[in-house]
């Protein structure tokens, strides 16, 4: 068998099994492979209600009506976030499968609300993956995926200044422990109070991992004098103020 009849051979079984798939996912006006990966961006935020949204339709390629149900699988997911997914109804959190299915026309495409995924950050950074798996209900092995990649990314710090609340070092001046108050309006993954002295040379530094709380920072290793502390999220200085060691 030569190479130009092998190629053929090889091309035409390809689209006999593209063409007999019952059902395919048309996002953003495509027509995804089977199982692709999509990726939807999200600016943190403090609304717990803000969500990113992931919309799809399903196309029936056969020639009957098809009904058609919906699950999801969590691949990976932040801590705290919550997800759920409507399918002409939309379904709690805890809701993998759809209870009841969409039946899909002949050759249709389901109406552009039937299928949603819907990712609540709740004020969480980082990558949420999901896949959905539409089959139809008759023949569970029939069927189509894709997954969404919800990537939430920090806004800019400066939509949050205003409702950082970071208090005075205390005792001030210290001498062996210094303690700081504070409140933010989320948790972020890179948040920090530093100690500076006069030339701006980092001496001492703690990571802020809760939302609200306090701060302890021991400095009975820093010489007696003035110096600076700050508070620094993703790199920026919010704020600085001045503290004295004394002993």
């Amino acid at each position: 068998m030569n190479k130009t009849l092998l190629s053929f051979i090889i091309m035409l079984l390809f689209s006999v099994a593209v063409h007999s798939q019952s059902l395919s996912i048309i996002y953003e006006g495509q027509q995804l492979e089977n199982g692709a990966a999509v990726e939807i961006n999200g600016e943190l935020s403090s609304d717990l209600f803000y969500e990113v949204v992931a919309h799809a339709r399903v196309k029936n390629n056969t020639d009957r009506n098809v009904s058609v149900l919906v699950e999801r699988i969590t691949h990976d997911t932040i801590t705290g976030s919550l997800n759920q997914f409507c399918w002409v109804q939309c379904f709690a959190p805890w809701v993998d499968v759809s209870p009841t299915p969409f039946e899909i026309p002949a050759s249709d495409t389901t109406p552009g609300e039937t299928f949603s995924g819907h990712y609540l950050p709740q004020g969480k950074l980082g990558v949420t993956t999901l896949e959905y798996v539409f089959y139809i209900e008759t023949e569970p092995n029939d069927s189509v995926s894709f997954v969404v990649n919800f990537k939430v990314t920090p806004a800019s710090i400066d939509t949050w200044k205003d409702n950082i609340k970071f208090g005075n070092a205390y005792p001030n001046p210290a001498s062996s422990t210094v303690y700081f108050d504070y409140e933010l309006p989320t948790t972020f993954d890179n948040a920090k109070v530093k100690i500076f002295n006069l030339l701006g040379q980092s001496l001492a530094e703690q990571k802020i991992t809760q939302q609200s709380g306090k701060v302890q920072l021991p400095v009975e290793q820093l010489k007696e004098g003035v110096y600076f502390y700050s508070l620094l999220i993703d790199n920026q200085n919010i704020i600085s103020k001045k503290l004295i060691i004394r002993r």
